[in-house]
């Protein structure tokens, strides 16, 4: 069966974080409650997740309500989330997926952050609904997908009034052999940015806030990594679906820790397993999971 991203993200909202009108609603209840368990040993790892302080640089809103989605952060520990919904080609579409979004930050200002998704291939809708949206609240763009790679001059307009609005820019990023190595299949489209795309815009706007989307979204994470070395105004997302053993400590070890920052993407439990699996101080622990980001949220005059 072939997935939408649209499918797919409400495949996985209701999978992962359950509405309460699924069928397995009674067999969540129960693994909640077995997780909660004094006696149970998973108990104190939970514990000691939740007690750290998080801030999410990437997720999206993928439940019917967001009140919904602030339970699923509650159980946890996310205090704050950066949220966008990434659907829709023609300005009405991702229009309204923003106003979504701007609905969702208004309601709960304290615990939301919000990105604007649009398509650059729409060059004049985009700029304009990136300014409403910026003028509204948000912290940046984003996520920005697969229409166009980020260092394709289209994307000028927008990258230079985040500069002026000291704004981020998150970018979907993949590594698949096919996008580095031309002739391998690839079942993600030719135009999806790669690490080096990244990094050649950041070169000629280096006054610009790029986030690299998810280390572990696809394709060579290692090659990612070492191509990030040596390009010191990008930070990296820490999330996406692979977990392969030793992922953020190769991350740490190429880019430096002050570089990476949480992210959840739609993987909340993996998001943060990732994180307290890897071989980190206290004091870096804190730096990933809220004080990196923190620091550009800061830029941005957000407290």
């Amino acid at each position: 069966m072939k997935f939408s991203r649209r499918n797919f993200l409400r495949t996985t909202a209701a999978l992962t974080l359950g509405a309460g009108q699924v069928s397995g609603k009674s067999a969540a209840l129960s693994v909640e409650k077995k997780n909660n368990d004094l006696n149970n040993p998973l108990h104190d790892l939970m514990e000691r997740a939740r007690s750290y302080k998080k801030i999410d640089a990437h997720g999206h809103l993928v439940t019917p309500s967001p009140v919904d989605f602030i339970r699923a952060l509650d159980r946890v520990g996310i205090e704050r989330s950066t949220i966008s919904i990434p659907l829709g080609q023609s300005p009405t579409e991702f229009r309204s997926s923003n106003d979504l979004v701007l609905a969702a930050i208004k309601e709960f200002p304290n615990r939301l952050l919000g990105q604007c998704y649009v398509n650059p291939l729409y060059e004049k809708e985009s700029l304009e609904e990136a300014k409403r949206c910026l003028g509204e609240g948000m912290i940046g763009l984003g996520e920005l997908y697969t229409q166009v790679k980020i260092n394709d001059p289209i994307y000028a307009s927008l990258i230079e009034l985040c500069i002026k609005e000291r704004a981020s820019i998150l970018v979907h990023i993949r590594a698949d052999l096919g996008l580095i190595r031309p002739g391998h299949p690839c079942d993600a489209p030719h135009s999806t940015s790669t690490t080096e795309d990244i990094v050649n815009i950041t070169r000629q706007y280096p006054e610009a806030i790029f986030i690299h989307g998810h280390v572990g979204g696809g394709g060579d994470w290692e090659l990612m990594c070492k191509i990030l070395r040596d390009a010191p105004k990008v930070y990296l997302d820490t999330s996406g679906s692979v977990s392969d053993a030793g992922m953020i400590d190769y991350a740490v070890k190429q880019i430096g820790i002050e570089r990476l920052l949480f992210a959840t993407d739609i993987n909340l439990e993996t998001g943060i397993g990732k994180i307290m699996s890897a071989d980190l101080s206290e004091k870096d622990r804190e730096l990933i999971f809220w004080k990196n980001f923190q620091s550009i949220l800061d830029i941005r005059g957000i407290q």
